[in-house]
Protein backbone atom coordinates (compact mmCIF):
# COMPACT_ATOMS: atom_id res chain seq x y z
CA UNK A 1 0.00 0.00 0.00
CA UNK A 2 1.39 3.56 -0.83
CA UNK A 3 2.70 5.93 1.73
CA UNK A 4 1.56 9.22 2.63
CA UNK A 5 4.29 11.78 1.33
CA UNK A 6 6.39 13.22 4.12
CA UNK A 7 7.79 16.58 4.16
CA UNK A 8 11.82 17.17 4.11
CA UNK A 9 13.53 17.21 6.98
CA UNK A 10 13.27 20.72 8.97
CA UNK A 11 10.66 21.64 7.62
CA UNK A 12 6.90 21.11 9.44
CA UNK A 13 3.34 21.51 7.52
CA UNK A 14 1.28 24.72 8.63
CA UNK A 15 -1.14 23.39 11.20
CA UNK A 16 -4.21 23.10 9.42
CA UNK A 17 -6.89 22.37 12.17
CA UNK A 18 -5.96 24.06 15.64
CA UNK A 19 -8.05 23.68 18.67
CA UNK A 20 -7.47 25.43 21.37
CA UNK A 21 -8.44 25.03 25.73
CA UNK A 22 -11.93 23.82 23.49
CA UNK A 23 -15.24 24.04 25.62
CA UNK A 24 -18.82 23.04 24.89
CA UNK A 25 -21.33 22.42 27.02
CA UNK A 26 -25.31 21.48 27.24
CA UNK A 27 -27.18 23.08 30.17
CA UNK A 28 -25.04 21.63 32.95
CA UNK A 29 -23.01 18.96 30.89
CA UNK A 30 -19.75 19.54 29.69
CA UNK A 31 -19.08 17.60 26.59
CA UNK A 32 -16.39 18.98 25.66
CA UNK A 33 -14.15 20.02 28.49
CA UNK A 34 -11.13 22.10 27.65
CA UNK A 35 -9.74 20.01 24.61
CA UNK A 36 -6.47 20.98 22.93
CA UNK A 37 -4.63 20.05 20.14
CA UNK A 38 -3.84 20.72 16.17
CA UNK A 39 -3.57 18.55 13.00
CA UNK A 40 -1.02 19.75 10.65
CA UNK A 41 -1.57 20.02 7.06
CA UNK A 42 -1.55 16.56 4.75
CA UNK A 43 -1.28 14.19 8.24
CA UNK A 44 -3.84 11.24 8.83
CA UNK A 45 -4.88 12.11 12.03
CA UNK A 46 -7.25 9.70 14.18
CA UNK A 47 -9.63 10.85 16.44
CA UNK A 48 -10.41 7.92 19.28
CA UNK A 49 -12.79 8.21 22.24
CA UNK A 50 -15.87 5.85 23.47
CA UNK A 51 -18.86 5.97 22.69
CA UNK A 52 -19.92 9.48 24.51
CA UNK A 53 -16.52 11.01 24.51
CA UNK A 54 -17.20 13.96 22.91
CA UNK A 55 -16.21 12.96 18.93
CA UNK A 56 -19.19 13.52 17.59
CA UNK A 57 -19.79 17.15 19.79
CA UNK A 58 -16.44 17.98 17.98
CA UNK A 59 -17.02 17.35 14.66
CA UNK A 60 -20.48 19.33 14.84
CA UNK A 61 -17.93 22.43 15.86
CA UNK A 62 -15.65 21.89 13.50
CA UNK A 63 -18.25 21.81 10.50
CA UNK A 64 -19.65 24.80 12.23
CA UNK A 65 -22.73 23.38 13.28
CA UNK A 66 -22.48 23.92 17.49
CA UNK A 67 -20.50 27.26 18.58
CA UNK A 68 -18.01 26.33 21.16
CA UNK A 69 -18.98 27.53 24.59
CA UNK A 70 -15.53 28.79 24.90
CA UNK A 71 -12.27 28.55 23.42
CA UNK A 72 -11.16 28.69 19.81
CA UNK A 73 -11.34 26.55 16.88
CA UNK A 74 -10.22 27.24 13.46
CA UNK A 75 -9.14 25.57 10.16
CA UNK A 76 -6.55 26.95 7.83
CA UNK A 77 -6.64 30.39 9.62
CA UNK A 78 -10.22 30.66 9.72
CA UNK A 79 -12.68 30.30 12.85
CA UNK A 80 -15.18 26.97 12.40
CA UNK A 81 -18.19 28.82 13.73
CA UNK A 82 -17.65 32.71 12.39
CA UNK A 83 -16.41 31.83 9.02
CA UNK A 84 -18.50 28.82 8.57
CA UNK A 85 -20.14 29.84 5.16
CA UNK A 86 -16.61 30.55 3.41
CA UNK A 87 -15.02 26.87 5.17
CA UNK A 88 -17.70 25.00 3.78
CA UNK A 89 -15.26 25.62 0.69
CA UNK A 90 -12.30 24.16 2.47
CA UNK A 91 -14.05 20.83 4.50
CA UNK A 92 -15.41 17.22 3.18
CA UNK A 93 -17.54 15.41 5.22
CA UNK A 94 -18.56 11.87 5.46
CA UNK A 95 -20.88 10.76 8.37
CA UNK A 96 -21.55 7.74 9.73
CA UNK A 97 -24.79 7.11 7.94
CA UNK A 98 -24.94 9.33 4.63
CA UNK A 99 -28.31 10.51 3.98
CA UNK A 100 -29.34 11.37 0.25
CA UNK A 101 -32.68 13.65 -1.67
CA UNK A 102 -35.20 11.21 -2.45
CA UNK A 103 -35.98 10.38 -5.67
CA UNK A 104 -32.45 11.76 -7.22
CA UNK A 105 -30.00 9.84 -8.78
CA UNK A 106 -26.61 9.28 -7.43
CA UNK A 107 -25.34 11.29 -10.25
CA UNK A 108 -28.16 13.86 -9.92
CA UNK A 109 -27.10 13.99 -6.55
CA UNK A 110 -23.36 14.66 -7.50
CA UNK A 111 -24.16 17.42 -10.04
CA UNK A 112 -26.39 19.47 -6.90
CA UNK A 113 -23.47 19.39 -4.94
CA UNK A 114 -20.87 20.39 -7.39
CA UNK A 115 -23.54 23.39 -8.68
CA UNK A 116 -24.22 24.33 -5.17
CA UNK A 117 -20.24 24.48 -4.40
CA UNK A 118 -20.26 26.39 -7.95
CA UNK A 119 -18.19 24.41 -9.65
CA UNK A 120 -18.53 23.98 -13.57
CA UNK A 121 -21.28 21.01 -12.74
CA UNK A 122 -19.56 19.17 -16.52
CA UNK A 123 -15.88 19.50 -15.92
CA UNK A 124 -16.60 18.60 -12.23
CA UNK A 125 -18.59 14.99 -13.44
CA UNK A 126 -15.72 14.14 -15.70
CA UNK A 127 -12.87 15.27 -13.56
CA UNK A 128 -14.40 12.57 -10.36
CA UNK A 129 -14.95 9.96 -13.27
CA UNK A 130 -11.99 7.76 -12.58
CA UNK A 131 -12.40 7.55 -8.80
CA UNK A 132 -15.92 7.02 -9.26
CA UNK A 133 -14.59 4.03 -11.83
CA UNK A 134 -12.53 3.14 -9.14
CA UNK A 135 -15.11 2.72 -6.50
CA UNK A 136 -17.04 0.56 -8.81
CA UNK A 137 -20.01 3.49 -8.65
CA UNK A 138 -20.10 3.94 -12.47
CA UNK A 139 -22.55 1.15 -13.40
CA UNK A 140 -25.00 1.86 -10.41
CA UNK A 141 -24.48 5.96 -11.40
CA UNK A 142 -28.12 6.40 -12.39
CA UNK A 143 -30.18 4.05 -9.81
CA UNK A 144 -31.74 6.34 -6.67
CA UNK A 145 -29.03 7.06 -4.30
CA UNK A 146 -31.53 5.80 -1.44
CA UNK A 147 -31.73 2.81 -2.98
CA UNK A 148 -27.94 1.58 -2.41
CA UNK A 149 -26.99 -0.48 0.00
CA UNK A 150 -25.01 0.78 3.07
CA UNK A 151 -21.80 0.32 1.72
CA UNK A 152 -22.65 2.07 -1.90
CA UNK A 153 -23.80 4.91 0.16
CA UNK A 154 -20.96 5.55 1.79
CA UNK A 155 -18.99 5.36 -1.54
CA UNK A 156 -21.26 7.97 -2.71
CA UNK A 157 -20.69 10.15 0.58
CA UNK A 158 -16.93 9.74 -0.19
CA UNK A 159 -17.53 11.28 -3.55
CA UNK A 160 -19.34 13.78 -2.59
CA UNK A 161 -16.88 14.96 0.51
CA UNK A 162 -14.32 14.86 -2.29
CA UNK A 163 -15.72 16.93 -5.14
CA UNK A 164 -14.91 20.48 -4.03
CA UNK A 165 -11.11 19.03 -3.66
CA UNK A 166 -11.52 19.83 0.30
CA UNK A 167 -8.26 20.92 2.13
CA UNK A 168 -9.76 19.02 4.94
CA UNK A 169 -11.54 15.59 4.83
CA UNK A 170 -13.53 14.48 7.92
CA UNK A 171 -14.49 10.69 8.32
CA UNK A 172 -16.89 9.83 10.88
CA UNK A 173 -16.91 5.83 11.50
CA UNK A 174 -16.10 5.37 7.05
CA UNK A 175 -15.45 1.99 6.57
CA UNK A 176 -18.83 0.87 8.76
CA UNK A 177 -21.04 -1.08 6.23
CA UNK A 178 -18.10 -1.64 3.74
CA UNK A 179 -16.85 -5.30 2.84
CA UNK A 180 -13.84 -6.62 2.76
CA UNK A 181 -13.20 -5.28 -0.72
CA UNK A 182 -14.19 -1.87 0.28
CA UNK A 183 -12.71 -1.58 3.37
CA UNK A 184 -9.48 -1.95 2.12
CA UNK A 185 -10.37 0.44 -1.05
CA UNK A 186 -10.80 2.65 1.73
CA UNK A 187 -7.03 2.52 2.51
CA UNK A 188 -5.95 2.92 -0.41
CA UNK A 189 -7.88 5.85 -1.06
CA UNK A 190 -7.01 8.04 1.93
CA UNK A 191 -3.21 7.28 1.78
CA UNK A 192 -3.56 8.60 -2.14
CA UNK A 193 -5.35 11.52 -0.88
CA UNK A 194 -3.51 12.44 2.12
CA UNK A 195 -0.12 12.12 -0.58
CA UNK A 196 -1.55 14.65 -2.41
CA UNK A 197 -2.07 17.22 0.39
CA UNK A 198 -5.57 16.78 1.91
CA UNK A 199 -5.54 16.43 5.81
CA UNK A 200 -7.38 13.48 6.49
CA UNK A 201 -8.89 13.58 10.48
CA UNK A 202 -11.45 10.51 11.27
CA UNK A 203 -12.97 8.30 13.76
CA UNK A 204 -13.19 4.89 13.95
CA UNK A 205 -13.85 2.33 16.58
CA UNK A 206 -11.10 -0.10 15.05
CA UNK A 207 -7.96 0.70 16.35
CA UNK A 208 -6.32 -1.13 13.17
CA UNK A 209 -7.70 1.11 10.93
CA UNK A 210 -5.58 3.70 13.12
CA UNK A 211 -2.47 1.96 13.27
CA UNK A 212 -2.54 1.03 9.63
CA UNK A 213 -3.15 4.45 8.19
CA UNK A 214 -2.87 7.11 10.87
CA UNK A 215 0.66 8.98 11.83
CA UNK A 216 -1.38 10.37 14.85
CA UNK A 217 -3.95 9.98 16.87
CA UNK A 218 -5.84 12.60 19.30
CA UNK A 219 -7.41 10.44 22.76
CA UNK A 220 -10.69 11.88 24.13
CA UNK A 221 -12.55 10.57 27.27
CA UNK A 222 -15.36 12.09 28.63
CA UNK A 223 -14.95 15.26 27.43
CA UNK A 224 -11.65 15.99 27.65
CA UNK A 225 -8.56 15.08 26.23
CA UNK A 226 -6.11 12.59 27.35
CA UNK A 227 -3.56 11.63 24.96
CA UNK A 228 -2.01 13.25 21.70
CA UNK A 229 0.98 12.58 19.77
CA UNK A 230 2.27 10.22 16.77
CA UNK A 231 1.05 6.48 16.98
CA UNK A 232 4.93 5.39 17.89
CA UNK A 233 4.97 7.69 20.75
CA UNK A 234 1.79 6.43 21.99
CA UNK A 235 2.65 2.87 22.17
CA UNK A 236 6.23 4.14 24.17
CA UNK A 237 4.66 5.58 26.45
CA UNK A 238 2.94 2.34 27.29
CA UNK A 239 5.29 -0.12 26.97
CA UNK A 240 4.89 -1.04 23.50
CA UNK A 241 1.24 -2.55 23.81
CA UNK A 242 -0.40 -2.88 21.16
CA UNK A 243 -2.44 0.60 20.40
CA UNK A 244 -5.97 -1.45 21.76
CA UNK A 245 -4.74 -1.92 24.88
CA UNK A 246 -3.32 1.52 25.13
CA UNK A 247 -6.44 2.99 23.96
CA UNK A 248 -8.75 0.70 26.85
CA UNK A 249 -5.94 1.84 29.56
CA UNK A 250 -6.09 5.72 28.64
CA UNK A 251 -10.21 5.29 28.24
CA UNK A 252 -10.08 2.86 31.23
CA UNK A 253 -12.38 0.83 28.99
CA UNK A 254 -12.72 -3.09 30.34
CA UNK A 255 -11.41 -5.53 28.25
CA UNK A 256 -13.58 -8.08 25.96
CA UNK A 257 -14.33 -11.38 27.85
Amino acid sequence: MPEASVPPSGLRPPLLVSADNLVKTFGDKRALNGVSFSVPAGQICGLLGPNGSGKTTFFRLLMGILKATSGRLTVDGLDAFDDRVELKRTIGFLPDEPVFYAYLSARETLQLSAAMHGLDVPATMASIQPLMDRMQLTAEIDNYAEEYSRGMKKKLGLLLALLHRPKLLILDEPTNGLDVEGTHLFYELIVDIAAQGTTVLFSTHLMDQVARLCSHAVVIDRGALVAKGSIEALRAAHGEKSLEDVFRELTQTPAAP
